[in-house]
């Protein structure tokens, strides 16, 4: 998701060089064009410095809401999946590649299909530290992709309760196995491009999907990212994602 523009310093003297030259005493209407002209100034300058305002300090906007999909509870703990040590250390990565509804990133409610309408992809360097988006839970799948799913590449699957879970694609490497309890800092895998893409990290939430026994995940509904706490760039929380963000550890 900042600098208002410098406020104007002119004020008006307390008589007018233009009534000092004529000899115009103190509330003579001779002196009053003066005091009328610095009083417009200033106002004009007033206004510039509030219309250079940029137009990042406005608050983003929400994305649009899709029929069929959810919102991760703003209630439930949510994170960026990022570490300090991302990009070289930078520390943040850029929403680039497919936002939601593009590319991949489809279907909402689909009975039969992954639910991936509100995945994001982040520009973050092959090798870099992946954290599960919603925290604490256990993992359900870890490993390559089977038949059906092979673009994620190398995937995790976590279950963070009450129907939530959290899939993350296209890793290099793997650092947890299936029924492991993780926590918000459990380091779960390294960022990769493993089913087909340029390095950078998939990753999408979903509520009530379900497993096949080789670990596709399918069926219920694709849940919109929803107040992300980011420890970098002075912590907070992001209440969206939007297309582009700069989206700090």
């Amino acid at each position: 998701m900042r600098i208002r523009g410098p406020r104007s310093a002119a004020h008006p003297t307390a008589q007018p060089a233009d009534g000092a030259r004529r000899g115009a005493r103190p509330g003579r209407r001779g002196a009053r064009p003066g005091r009328l002209a610095l009083v417009l100034t200033a106002a004009v300058a007033a206004l510039a410095a509030l219309v250079s305002v940029p137009a990042a300090s406005a608050a983003p906007a929400a994305p649009s809401a899709i029929a069929g999909c959810v919102d991760w509870p703003t209630s439930k703990f949510l994170q960026t999946p990022l570490t300090s040590k991302a990009n070289g250390g930078a520390g943040y990565a850029w929403q680039n590649g497919s936002y939601y509804g593009e590319g991949y990133h489809v279907n909402c409610n689909a009975a039969g299909n992954m639910n991936q309408y509100y995945a994001l992809d982040l520009g973050m360097a092959q090798g870099d530290e992946v954290l599960a988006p919603g925290g604490p839970g256990t993992v359900l799948y870890a490993g390559w992709a089977p038949a059906g799913w092979e673009t994620c590449g190398q995937y995790i699957v976590v279950d963070h309760g009450g129907g939530y879970w959290s899939v993350v694609c296209h890793l290099s490497r793997i650092l947890v196995s299936k029924g492991q309890q993780i926590t918000d800092a459990t380091v779960i895998g390294l960022v990769g491009g493993t089913g087909g893409f340029a390095p950078h990290l998939h990753f999408s939430l979903m509520y009530n999907a379900k497993l096949t026994a080789a670990g596709g995940v399918y069926g219920g509904q694709s849940a919109q990212p929803r107040r992300l706490w980011h420890l970098g760039c002075g912590q907070g929380y992001y209440e969206y994602i939007n297309k582009g963000q700069k989206v700090c550890y």
